[in-house]
């Protein structure tokens, strides 16, 4: 299956973690001290630490073992985790100032979970078989902030357990512990430096039959409870988390525990870009403390920028970026991170500046004088939370030579020298921003707003040799690494001149841009920006960012280079009639509204998704383009991967996001999110359609367009825009009676399954018609499962004749019609308004 991959800011990158460490404080010694642990200080006795020191002291923590216990059925207790120590050694860690902060076991042990959401449960079957997490184990690290230590000791006393030196013990630990320690210690230390500490407990358990698992329960997070394991595929690293869920009293969003400790206000970037295409910049981010007693502040910054100084009100700060993360870490947040500590706790609702100085290269040549910029959503520094909307202010100063594009309004450009230096400011709100550059020619169309195309002159290395005709090299469905491609690339060498160039369908691109916008706004309302800027990128992906789209050097093609390239039809046809069109889509959705989290961000790229067969469609009315496509991604979501026995649509529902992409299913993301995405909002909107002559889109309309006047500029859940979806309900969509849309969302967002159907029949005459009696029949879903199938007489040859919509209640639906026709034949929803499979 030929397919591109439409990428949205904050993607995850999953690479190995190299950690640059910064610390303007001279190194101040902080050792481990001894001690019993109900010896212990508060936490906030480390509140006065330096930052660095006790950063080393946390990774050189060892097992004491001078002080080893023999346990039995010790237990532990963390929401809906059971851990059991039935019978091994235990020792503590050396304290830190009188704190306990990790423990190590060997023996035999045991782990229950059960979680209590089903959706959460079905994904743990989804790597263990059944919904339970119940294995046994020979080995446990222990990392914390809670009272784990305290309960543990109060446990032994209790069994009168015995201790006793055991050298052995702890230095069969210090090689393991040694390399465990860095992926807990940043956490660690922000809870010791904080005077309002949010707890943390984890443990990784080896000696499974399921292999080494962790499991934590982290205050810090928004969905406190994780399990999940650490793997390597084909050189890919993963981490597939089995459940993720907030723990059984977890705080709101509003409440002093809120996981949410820093909101960005506004940031104000200042990047010089060098001949060599080097970066340094300036980041001043002006922040909100969203709760008290905080001293560590993250940040995302890419891996490739090294941070020289951060600085507040003057006077440098400590700072650790890419200090080394857990697999899980790097996973859910990428490796781009920063931790800024502050010399004082701050208070709730403190506004504070933050200055983060910064060089590297996040620019690479691609050959030919194209250019990659990497790292879109992480060349400034700025907070990694989702669905913050702030003002953005970037000043850039770069060669001359090149043509830069930048996401805000421009203002006057000036040159010094080679130098050209400009300021983009946002008019409204940006969730991110963004710059591209490269020796661009330009076409610029329409107004209101004002379209500008830019094209390389020539194409990249890559690209160039697979126009050789000696080189029958195949574009590959999925992108690899840039960093691979770019390798690629060197290797070729190709000095040839295009047979094409990307500027020869700047004016036809351009017009398809600006004819997709006006079709938009008919759904969406007027387009936000006063810009649309469309910039090509190196590769075969998209992404769409406020007034500035990223376009694969692909699309630039005419359909004779593409086939030359090595593009199948398949992959031919979602260039030209989708990519370009799903990007200009999330200038509204995505850059209008966003994500609230990962569970949310089906929507966006549903939204976008379909966005782009409905404007296909209405390109090729007679070619049914929309149906077409459709039928393309319900065979993905059907096909089974090698060696699996059930589909790829199995393998969770929209709202695990990320999550989707597993050691299990590495590709179980885009076909879920966006192919099924597309089909959820293609149903919505078949149930939604009242009249079929006139405006049967009114509703569906005015639906897109009040959640994006009720979201504008602000993070949107599945649950706000389940609502919204409510607020147009027609009496027909009550399938369930509860008067909402719960049935649907929990069957197509929340659920997994695509329902068969078949159905059997006869006709007896009634009068001066017939009266069609039949059992409509519904496989390979739930048999609560409810849906409303539409019947047609099939006369053959495309002729149909509506009958009825049957509204499924289990596994069999009967039902009877009145008809002036004696039908040879039922179809079952022939014009494609649910996802499903007919017999």
């Amino acid at each position: 299956m030929g397919r591109f991959m439409f990428l949205r800011a904050g993607a995850l990158l999953l690479v190995a973690c190299g950690a640059e460490m910064i610390f303007p404080y001279p190194a101040v010694a902080y050792q481990a001290n001894s001690g019993s642990v109900q010896d212990q200080k508060p936490l906030k006795a480390t509140q006065s630490a330096d930052p660095r020191a006790l950063y080393q002291a946390l990774n050189a923590l060892r097992p004491d073992g001078e002080h080893v216990y023999d346990v039995e059925n010790l237990s532990l207790e963390r929401d809906v985790i059971r851990i059991r120590l039935e019978d091994g050694k235990l020792a503590f860690f050396q304290p830190i100032d009188g704190r306990v902060t990790g423990a190590v076991f060997s023996g035999q042990g045991h782990v229950i979970a059960t979680p209590r959401d089903a959706g959460e449960r079905r994904s743990l079957s989804q790597f263990l078989g059944v919904p339970i997490l119940d294995e046994s184990f020979t080995s446990a690290y222990f990392r914390f902030t809670d009272g784990t230590a305290e309960e543990l000791q109060s446990q032994l006393k209790e069994a009168n357990a015995e201790e006793s030196p055991d050298a052995e013990f702890g230095d069969d630990w210090a090689k393991a512990v040694s390399e465990l320690n860095p992926g807990h210690s940043v956490r660690i230390l922000e809870d010791l430096l904080s005077s309002n500490p949010l707890p943390y407990f984890s443990a990784s358990l080896a000696g499974s039959s399921k292999g080494p698992m962790e499991l934590s329960v982290d205050m810090r997070r928004e969905e406190q409870v994780l399990i999940g394991q650490p793997r390597v595929t084909n050189g890919e690293v993963f981490f597939d988390i089995w459940a993720s869920f907030p723990v059984a009293n977890a705080p709101g969003t509003e409440s002093p525990a809120s996981p949410v400790t820093i909101q960005p206000i506004d940031y104000q970037v200042d990047t010089t870009i060098a001949p060599d295409l080097s970066l340094t910049g300036t980041t001043e981010a002006h922040l909100k403390a969203m709760r008290g007693g905080e001293r560590v502040i993250p940040l995302e910054l890419s891996r490739d920028l090294v941070v020289e100084k951060v600085m507040e009100g003057g006077m440098p700060l400590a700072a650790f970026q890419n200090e080394n993360l857990s697999a899980r870490q790097i996973q859910q947040r990428g490796n781009n991170l920063v931790y800024v500590v502050l010399p004082d706790a701050v208070k709730a609702g403190d506004e504070l500046k933050i200055d983060v100085s910064y060089h590297g290269s996040v620019i690479k040549d691609a050959g030919n004088g194209v250019y990659f910029v990497g790292e879109r959503g992480a060349w400034y520094a700025h907070t990694p939370s989702l669905g913050f909307f702030t003002s953005m202010d970037l000043t850039f100063h770069w060669p001359k030579r090149l043509t830069l594009v930048a996401t805000g309004e421009e203002g006057k450009e000036s040159d010094e020298g080679d130098v050209r230096t400009a300021r983009w400011r946002s008019e409204k709100p940006f969730a991110i921003a963004g710059f591209n550059l490269g020796e661009y020619s330009s076409e610029t169309q329409g107004k209101s707003p004002v379209v500008r195309i830019y094209a390389n002159q020539q194409l990249e290395t890559d690209i160039l040799a697979r126009l050789r005709p000696s080189m029958p090299a195949a574009i590959p469905d999925f992108p690899t690494s840039i960093g691979r491609t770019l390798q690629d690339r060197d290797s070729v060498g190709v000095q040839s001149a295009a047979p094409f160039r990307p500027t020869d369908v700047l004016r036809q691109l351009g017009s398809g841009i600006e004819d997709s916008i006006r079709f938009y706004e008919r759904l969406d309302g007027k387009f936000p920006f006063p810009e649309m800027q469309v910039s090509p990128i190196p590769g075969s992906f998209g992404q769409g960012w406020p007034g500035l789209v990223y376009l694969s050097t692909l699309a630039f093609l005419p359909p004779a280079a593409q086939e030359r390239a090595g593009m199948g039809e398949k992959t031919q046809e979602e260039t030209r009639e989708l990519l370009p069109f799903h990007e200009v889509a999330h200038q509204w959705w995505g850059n209008v509204t966003t994500a609230a989290s990962y569970r949310d961000a089906w929507i966006e790229e549903a939204m976008a998704t379909y966005h782009s067969l409905l404007f296909a469609d209405s390109r090729k009315p007679d070619a049914k383009r929309l149906d077409f496509w459709l039928g393309e991604y319900r065979n993905r979501l059907l096909q089974k991967p090698v060696g699996e026995s059930e589909p790829i649509e199995q393998a969770g529902p929209l709202t695990l996001g990320f999550r989707l992409s597993s050691s299990n299913h590495p590709e179980a993301y885009e076909v879920i999110i966006y192919d099924k995405g597309a089909w959820v909002m293609h149903m919505l909107r078949e149930l939604m359609r009242e009249d079929k002559s006139k405006q049967p889109d009114a509703r569906f309309q005015t639906f897109l367009q009040s959640v994006l006047q009720e979201r504008a500029y602000q993070p949107l859940t599945t649950e706000e825009f389940e609502k919204a979806a409510e607020q147009k309900m027609l009496p027909a969509m009550d399938l369930d009676g509860s008067g909402t849309l719960r049935w649907f969302f929990d069957e197509w967002v929340r659920g997994t399954g695509i329902p068969r159907y078949s159905v059997r029949f006869a006709a007896k005459p009634s009068g001066k018609g017939f009266v069609i009696y039949g059992t409509l029949y519904q496989k390979d879903v739930d048999d609560t499962f409810t849906e409303r199938i539409p019947l047609f007489i099939s006369f053959g040859k495309g002729k149909l004749e509506f009958l009825g919509n049957v509204v499924t209640t289990g596994p069999e639906t009967h039902f009877h019609f009145a008809s002036s026709t004696k039908p040879e034949h039922l179809a079952i929803d022939p014009r494609m308004t649910v996802l499903c499979v007919t017999e």
